[in-house]
């Protein structure tokens, strides 16, 4: 009976040791999956994101930063004016038009490509315009087939021509925030006012989403205009540990940076 109970008592042991060791593992993959998504989520919307070094505001994406958040123009898509303005109308050729989803009404941001001078860039600019409705009943002349009509509440100028670019933008914010005691990156639509919306989480308190931002050369820069990098750290720590000896939890967390659409090195 003796013999018994201390082997009943070791294998016990070993079952609750392969228990903690598997429960582990699971969270080990589960903080994969987390700092994963994050960092796909952010790499996603900044390599759309351009600044112009000394530009104006209407040329840099970024619009705020801070060590655990940004505040940008993330880019939903790019269409052709398939013909002139007409008064505070767009009219893009639905085949033209590509993005990461149709324009919205109230959210959305017309960027209207102005040229300036043509054997030059430096007097060229893009206009904003709020978007405050989407028809898709019109066509465009000839050819050209169906087309996407957008009403702004700005003017439009009224001599831009067939062809001239318009790039569709949001203004969005991600950053880290709080809810239930925990760490979480979240996402919201900051034109709409909306609440933020969880991407990936829960993370590590107070370092689980951190951002780095560099210019041309890949130092360190607090001018946005200078931004051409952003590097990105997802920290995640879970509630198990792999070693009941050691007592350290389980954690994650993947570092990766991005060129900025227009960035370059030096």
């Amino acid at each position: 009976m003796a013999l018994t109970s201390i082997v009943t008592g070791a294998v016990y042991r070993l079952l609750l040791a392969s228990q903690r060791f598997s429960r582990a593992q699971l969270s080990q993959l589960s903080l994969q999956t987390n700092v994963r998504s994050g960092s796909i989520a952010a790499l996603n919307e900044f390599r759309e994101l351009g600044t112009v070094t000394a530009g104006s505001a209407d040329q840099n994406d970024i619009l705020g930063v801070t060590a655990s958040g940004i505040t940008y123009r993330a880019a939903r898509g790019l269409g052709f004016l398939c013909q002139p303005p007409n008064a505070n109308r767009l009219q893009i050729a639905r085949g033209s038009f590509s993005g990461y989803r149709d324009p919205q009404a109230t959210r959305d941001v017309a960027y209207v490509f102005l040229d300036g001078a043509p054997d030059t860039e430096a007097d060229d600019s893009w206009l904003g315009l709020p978007v405050v409705d989407v028809a898709t009943g019109a066509t465009c002349p000839g050819s050209m087939g169906a087309g996407l009509t957008l009403t702004t509440s700005g003017a439009v100028p009224p001599d831009l021509p067939a062809g001239t670019p318009i790039r569709i933008y949001e203004v969005m914010e991600l950053r880290s925030y709080q809810s239930e005691g925990r760490s979480w990156l979240g996402a919201r639509s900051a034109g709409t006012g909306e609440n933020i919306q969880p991407v990936s989480g829960p993370l590590a308190d107070p370092d689980g989403f951190r951002l780095e931002y560099l210019d041309a050369a890949g130092v360190p820069t607090s001018d946005l205009t200078a931004i051409k990098g952003i590097r990105i750290a997802v920290h995640a720590i879970g509630e198990d540990s792999l070693s009941p000896l050691s007592g350290a939890r389980v954690e994650e967390e993947l570092v990766s940076a991005v060129t900025l659409r227009n960035g370059f090195r030096r």
